[in-house]
């Protein structure tokens, strides 16, 4: 497959490496907001600080680019509250369980949280995006 290809195709597959490069951007960009917030805020702050950025960009690129639709309030609402549901019950739970309970600093118990919580985010929304698709 092209280059030409994956930027413009509308196979499966163009879409899925689209999907992957949204990613890769997305999680570099919360990693870095995280590791430039949490050197004078709390790493709460810097975990929601990078999620909420990092989810604007992954959002409008996810849209208009991975899957060339329009922005709806359906998908927009479903996609919200699937990160906003990963962000505060998956990556808080397992960033406090990492930091207060197994006693890891934060800085490092942000790399397995990241790990973790990609796997539960894409679960929870591709079951978003499929439940306001079939509406």
């Amino acid at each position: 497959m092209s280059i030409k290809e994956i930027y413009n195709g509308n196979s499966k597959s163009a879409e899925f490496i689209r999907f992957c490069i949204v990613g890769v951007i997305a999680t570099a960009l919360d990693a870095a907001i995280f590791y430039l917030v949490r050197m004078f805020a709390s790493y709460q702050i810097a975990l929601v600080s990078g999620y909420c950025l990092s989810l604007i960009v992954n959002y409008l690129l996810t849209i208009y680019w991975t899957f060339k639709k329009k922005p709806s309030t359906g998908n927009l609402f479903g996609v919200i509250a699937a990160h906003m549901f990963n962000l505060f019950v998956v990556r808080m739970s397992l960033m406090w369980l990492f930091v207060n309970v197994a006693g890891i600093p934060d800085r490092i118990a942000y790399i397995p949280t990241l790990l973790i919580s990609m796997v539960t985010n894409f679960l929870v929304v591709r079951f978003a995006v499929n439940k306001t698709e079939k509406k």
